[in-house]
């Protein structure tokens, strides 16, 4: 038991660590000594310092991406199939449910989806690679069945601008409202909703008149 929540500690203060410093930014002599272990804890549990935060990452995306999958599942399963807003709340919702967090915005969450886009580009080819290619590819497979009219190259590029639109809108999350007009940001069930149908009408608009 002690052994795991060793482990277990060791993982929370990654997530804090990386949320306020990034990878290159992590000390592990300060992040050893804020888990109150030593290194050689880390380094029997990990292995490394990248291997860590790989384990961290792992922590929580796998979890994430297994329920979008089986939302997904189940809305292909419904008689007629998934619709385009069934592909798209099974893609966000486990994602704002997650920012949400049981006792307010995890922070931390929300800091750690703007600290991956001051990494490298090998950094986020690893992950890519390791978390998101085949689900990107379910979810692209999905939204094809549901829009057929829409052309490949077109959907691919609506696809990358909907996962941008998620990303920001949980990197524009502020406890204050929006100061340019009256909307609650700070309301994450109501942005997941809102932001489905804008991803929705998105695959549903006109077809683009630039090439």
């Amino acid at each position: 038991m002690e052994a795991l929540d060793t482990r277990h500690r060791i993982l929370l203060t990654a997530e804090r660590f990386y949320a306020e410093r990034g990878f290159d930014g992590t000390s592990m002599r300060s992040l050893t000594e804020d888990a109150g272990v030593n290194l050689a804890a880390v380094n029997y549990h990990f292995g490394s310092k990248k291997a860590l935060m790989w384990e961290m990452f792992r922590a929580k995306i796998v979890p994430l991406n297994t329920e979008r999958i089986r939302l997904l599942d189940a809305a292909q399963a419904k008689p007629g199939g998934a619709t385009l807003e069934d592909i798209f709340d099974a893609l966000l919702r486990p994602m704002f449910e997650v920012a949400k967090g049981p006792d307010g915005p995890n922070i931390i969450l929300l800091r750690m989806v703007g600290r991956l886009f001051s990494e490298s580009e090998e950094f986020w080819e690893q992950l890519h690679e390791e978390f998101f290619v085949d689900l990107s590819a379910r979810f692209i497979e999905a939204v094809q069945a549901a829009a057929p009219d829409v052309e490949p190259e077109s959907l691919a590029w609506r696809f990358h601008f909907s996962i941008g639109a998620m990303l920001g809108a949980l990197l524009m999350h502020h406890p204050k409202k929006c100061n340019h007009a009256e909307i609650d940001i700070n309301n994450l069930d109501l942005s997941c909703k809102k932001l489905c149908s804008y991803m929705c009408a998105g695959f549903r608009g006109m077809e683009d008149s630039a090439s």
